[in-house]
């Protein structure tokens, strides 16, 4: 206790000191997300808009990919609200120079995450939960964040420029198989944006795991959750063109083993 209280004041300092420099951003666990925030609001022509989860960053990294072809890949924790963050900054800054293409790269269990992860805090609260972004955030946002313990304390500095986050067990809506509501916001919302930009906008999934067919086919079966949705082809070819790659391929059962991670897969750099 008395090493606590001696140690409280240079505690506060180093946090504060860490937060207005922003150098936190580069330390803590998803470091990833703020470099696609960052890449987010510069101003740059580019012909292809990436976005997507860890595996779509994996296939087009936001370190390698700063030129016509551009990331804000990140990871599945940040969720289909995190991804609309991203590309609705990037199309703001540059109204007048629009990408061509917006690609979203998902595995299909990402579509699940309903902001109801032991992760959210940390990975979505912290980086998205700010005063700029609540316009973005739908009603069924909301109430899961809500949901989450201590989650108006997300952005106080000794917090947010931490791993630290509260140990909890959300609770898990099972009565989807696919879409979780709000995924089905936020594809709605992607490509709404993409239609009224005149933004052609594709929908992929990375390769997955030859063992993982049955999983996939339990994931297809819900596709038609997406209510009050017109992306029903891109579904449909979403699913068509999952390609299966070997088990010894992958670390675990999403994300290639470093050295098997195909160059660009979607061959975007002859186009």
């Amino acid at each position: 206790m008395l090493f606590i209280i001696l140690a409280a004041p240079f505690i506060t300092a180093q946090s504060l000191y860490t937060y207005f420099n922003k150098s936190y951003e580069q330390i803590v666990n998803g470091s990833e997300i703020y470099t696609s925030l960052h890449k987010s609001k510069v101003k740059k022509k580019v012909k292809v808009l990436i976005i997507g989860d860890s595996v779509g960053e994996q296939l087009y990294d936001n370190h390698t990919y700063n030129d016509e072809i551009y990331s804000l890949t990140t990871n599945q924790a940040i969720s289909l609200a995190g991804y609309y963050i991203l590309l609705k900054k990037f199309t703001d800054i540059n109204s007048d120079s629009l990408p061509e293409q917006v690609i979203l790269i998902l595995h299909p269990e990402t579509f699940t995450n309903n902001l109801d992860q032991k992760f959210t805090f940390h990975y979505f609260l912290k980086p998205f939960y700010k005063q700029e972004n609540k316009p973005l955030l739908t009603t069924k946002c909301l109430e899961q964040i809500h949901k989450i313990p201590f989650n108006a304390l997300s952005q106080l500095p000794f917090i947010l420029n931490t791993n630290w986050a509260p140990d909890y067990q959300p609770g898990k809506d099972t009565t989807y198989r696919l879409i979780s509501p709000i995924s089905n916001d936020y594809i709605i919302k992607i490509n709404k944006l993409c239609i009224q930009k005149h933004i052609a906008f594709k929908l992929y999934s990375p390769p997955v795991r030859s063992s993982s067919r049955n999983l996939i086919a339990k994931y297809s079966s819900g596709q038609n959750e997406c209510i009050q949705c017109d992306l029903t082809p891109e579904f449909y070819d979403y699913f068509k063109n999952i390609q299966y790659f070997a088990d010894t391929l992958f670390q675990d059962h999403i994300h290639f083993k470093k050295q098997y991670i195909p160059n660009d897969i979607l061959r975007l750099k002859i186009k």
